[in-house]
């Protein structure tokens, strides 16, 4: 095991010496991991706002429900054309009250299987 340079030992004896220069070492570290925070904290808003102008420019198929970037007319899994209007993400076309539970839901039966 090596020994610990005598430079950090002076860092360390700085930083809980109530010096001048201790001070002015904990106001560089704080000042530091001050702007590392408020700089992630800067990049992830800017990342956001950046998402959330990418999410408006996305276009819903109202046929097959693809997803589609940009100025597309056309979808580019069938083929259909696209509304001028997008639809907002997450918004379906399906309405629950129009159409009856009975075609929405799978009935089972049991049968008996002969051996």
């Amino acid at each position: 095991m090596g020994r610990v340079p005598p430079l950090v030992w002076l860092i360390a004896l700085l930083l809980l010496l109530p010096t001048t220069a201790g001070r002015a070492l904990v106001g560089i570290f704080g000042g530091a991991a001050l702007v590392l925070l408020s700089l992630s904290l800067v990049l992830g808003g800017l990342g956001w706002l950046g998402w959330k102008r990418m999410q408006s420019q996305f276009k819903v198929c109202g046929r097959c429900g693809t997803t589609n970037i940009g100025s597309a007319t056309v979808c580019a899994a069938c083929g259909s054309v696209l509304e001028s209007d997008p639809q907002p993400p997450g918004a379906s076309s399906f309405d629950a009250d129009a159409t009856p539970a009975s075609s929405a839901t799978i009935d089972i039966t049991a049968e008996d299987v002969d051996r």
